[in-house]
């Protein structure tokens, strides 16, 4: 193998002995310094123009210990033997990853095994951070991308291809002239970007891009099913200001994806610096600050709780549900693959046998004891008023019958003038039975009886709720039904681990694919706007194409799903089952850890089993005397109300 020559470059100071080649990209290639361990040196491909040699002398010229600290900033300028500029000498980065690697849950879990949601709002304010002090030192980023921020395994940041900021310095202004779509605030939307100065607002909007995808799980904040007519990849969603989680959402006519959380899953405060982020007004320059950003990710970890089904999930305490649960039961995904020994998990002194007994010993309520019946109250005998509002009716019934009596005499006796006789008797009756209070009185007892009925019932349904034994005898067998899952768990390994092996082809194909993600892969017409849509919708690695996976991704017709497809099938082929593997051990151990977590669990039910049912019990007693008395005068009430409403009727 013919090695490479390596260029000879000068500082300052005399000849650069360039050491072993870190990387070569586009631009140019990075070289460790065999003299100098604490920097590197990035060689253009070509020399550089003088405009961008001045850039970089401008940028060693205000380099500060913030500045080095949070970014791969240039401290010097390369030259070639014969004096053209042609690089620069920057603090060697070590040990820091690219951030995509992190937000992304697939990526994270081989990149950043041990980071869990605490790790990723870290992550976004010392991302937050370093763009605060680019702001401060008069600079802008520009380019804000992915690709230039690296995170370490300790959640700080470095930001990287400093030589493309927009640098003011030395009563000059050097701009930057690159950008990508999926990062480009709307107002900057199609456009070029040669001339175009920069602004910290531009900034801003990139920030909150790369904030929102740390902490929704790499989903782009623009990337969803654009409910009108045509296709809407995410360049354009951006510049029409169509925020696929926000508040507008509806009238933007975007949906997210599908088992995706709401923004106020990252609390409130988060979900309205998100929504002045990529709101229209935000373009006049009010798009949160870092300081902002960093302020209100310091609140957020403070306002975390664990999750008690799973110790590596932490969201926010005002949530009733852990949404990480939902998301990875919805989806399959592992959003974070560290497990979380407990303290004491290794050695157990759980008893089964002690624990049931215990249970067991705590002594039933039994029956609810009866309550009053007819029967018991003997005869009930209507109110006073009841019984004199009847007599009242009876009187009036038998005036109103003797005026009839009397004017049909009096028309016999003297018929000449019965047209008088009737007009009188009409108006003596109508005086007899006007004002009826019998009818009001009726009623006023017929609405003390419903009143009484409406109490009895809700006081009863009380009673049968919490006065019963019911919700004793539902714990006492869930119990029992957790106590048969712990003995059923070796059996239950079993019949995992032959499901595991008889997987095993399955298995192999599954991790090998998983190494080949989409955004290393060269697939026509999946560019940085199409890889954001796709990691949206869980779609990273060659495992992850599938036309089912694809038919849910808006914009992606037959063209790009066969490119996509044809790049996971040359993938695809490489790969060679090796039948003498066993289960991965891997997943033989994700099992048991599955497994001596939810023993655990059950023990910890079994454990408090005996001290729940003694509460409930007690609580059942408790009602039981509170309601007795309440229900029994309650029926009783009922009882005499009915009585009376009987009586005022009859």
């Amino acid at each position: 193998m013919i090695a490479k020559v390596k260029p000879q470059v000068r500082d300052r100071g005399g000849p650069v002995s360039l050491g072993e080649e870190l990387g070569r990209g586009g631009e140019g290639s990075v070289y460790e310094l065999t003299n100098r361990p604490d920097l590197v040196a990035k060689v253009y491909h070509e020399n550089i123009s003088s405009e961008k040699a001045a850039k970089i002398e401008a940028m060693a010229a205000i380099t500060t210990d913030i500045l080095m600290s949070l970014t791969a900033w240039p401290v010097e300028l390369l030259r070639t033997v014969n004096g053209h500029p042609c690089g620069l000498l920057m603090p060697k980065v070590t040990g820091y990853k690219d951030i995509h690697h992190l937000y992304s849950p697939k990526s994270r879990k081989v990149q950043f095994p041990n980071a869990d949601w605490r790790f990723l709002i870290r992550a976004a304010a010392n991302t937050a951070r370093a763009f605060a002090a680019i702001h401060d030192a008069g600079c802008i980023i520009g380019d804000v991308n992915h690709g230039g921020v690296t995170v370490s395994d300790k959640a700080t940041v470095k930001l990287i291809d400093c030589d493309s900021f927009q640098v003011s310095a030395q009563g000059r202004k050097f701009l930057c002239e690159v950008g990508v779509p999926d990062f480009t605030p709307p107002e900057l939307q199609g456009r070029s970007f040669k001339g175009i100065l920069r602004t910290p607002n531009h900034d801003n909007f990139g920030l909150a891009i790369l904030i929102f995808r740390l902490l929704f799980m790499g989903r782009h904040p623009f990337a969803g099913r654009f409910l009108g007519p045509g296709d809407m990849p995410i360049e354009k969603a951006i510049a029409e200001f169509r925020f696929t989680y926000g508040s507008r959402r509806a009238s933007v006519q975007m949906e997210p994806p599908p088992n995706t959380p709401e923004i106020t899953s990252a609390s409130v405060p988060i979900a309205l610096l998100l929504e002045r982020a990529f709101s229209r007004s935000s373009v006049s320059g009010s798009r949160p600050s870092p300081s902002e950003w960093i302020t209100a990710l310091e609140g957020l970890e403070r306002q975390l709780k664990q999750c008690d089904v799973n110790a590596s999930h932490h969201y926010v305490k005002s949530l009733q549900l852990c949404p990480w649960c939902y998301i990875e039961a919805a989806t399959g995904v592992v959003l974070f693959n560290f497990y979380v020994h407990q303290q004491g998990s290794g050695t157990t002194t759980f008893d089964i046998h002690i624990a049931w007994g215990r249970i067991v010993s705590v002594q039933p309520p039994g029956p609810a004891p009866a309550l009053l019946s007819r029967h018991d109250l003997g005869i009930i005998r209507p109110c006073q008023e009841a019984a004199k509002a009847r007599r009242s009716s009876t009187l009036r019934k038998f005036g109103v019958a003797s005026v009839v009596a009397v004017v049909i005499g009096l028309c016999i006796v003297f018929p000449a003038a019965w047209i008088l006789w009737l007009v009188g008797g009409f108006l003596l009756g109508k005086a007899v039975g006007t004002g009826n209070p019998n009818n009001q009185a009726a009623a006023i007892y017929a609405a003390k009886y419903h009143s009484a009925q409406a109490q009895y019932r809700a006081l009863k349904d009380r009673w049968d709720r919490d006065a019963t034994e019911q919700r004793f005898a539902a714990k006492l067998q869930k119990l029992k039904e957790v106590r048969k899952q712990w003995h059923d768990i070796p059996n239950d390994r079993q019949c995992r681990y032959r499901e595991l092996e008889q997987q095993r082809e399955t298995a192999q194909l599954k991790r090998f694919l998983e190494q080949f993600t989409i955004d290393r892969a060269s697939v026509p017409g999946i560019g940085p706007g199409r890889m954001a849509m796709l990691e949206s919708y869980n779609i990273e690695t060659a495992w992850d194409v599938t036309d089912r996976n694809l038919a849910r991704v808006p914009g992606f017709g037959p063209i790009l799903t066969t490119n996509l497809k044809n790049w996971r099938q040359s993938v695809e082929q490489q790969f060679r089952f090796d039948p003498s593997k066993g289960v991965d051990p891997r997943e033989i151990a994700a099992l048991d850890r599955e497994l001596i977590d939810v023993k655990r669990k059950l023990e910890q039910n079994l454990v408090s089993g005996a001290v729940e049912l003694t509460q409930i019990r007690s609580q059942i007693v408790t009602q039981r005397n509170i309601l007795n008395q309440q229900v029994n005068r309650a029926y009783h009430e009922m009882i005499q109300a009915e009585a009376d409403m009987k009586a005022a009727k009859a």
